[in-house]
């Protein structure tokens, strides 16, 4: 069991970085707005359609990682905690964003 903790530890440090690091700059540039305003699909489906597009793009790496380079596991896990952290951070602001609006 220690052993999947440390494997998995590369991941969930990058993911909770990646979230902290995106919260600071979306509350001083606005990201989430500006990302938001660029897809043409109604608001409730927004977190959602960004969520399964970062696993789409995720899946994309691996099949790369797999077929194509050699990308270590330590590299890889890194690389999908980042992007996963990221697209939480943009779904969670826009649930938010959805509550707000919704009272």
């Amino acid at each position: 069991m220690t052993n999947a903790v440390f494997k998995a530890l590369p991941m969930l440090v990058s993911m909770i970085t990646c979230q902290l690091v995106f919260i600071k700059v979306d509350s001083k540039y606005n990201l989430t707005s500006k990302i938001t305003s660029k897809l043409p699909i109604k608001a409730e489906w927004k977190g959602f359609v960004i969520f399964c597009s970062v696993i789409l793009i995720v899946l994309l790496i691996g099949i790369i990682g797999i077929c194509i380079i050699d990308i270590s596991d330590v590299l890889y896990g890194v690389i999908t905690g980042g992007l996963v952290g990221v697209s939480i951070a943009i779904s969670v602001e826009l649930s938010q964003i959805q509550r707000e609006q919704n009272r």
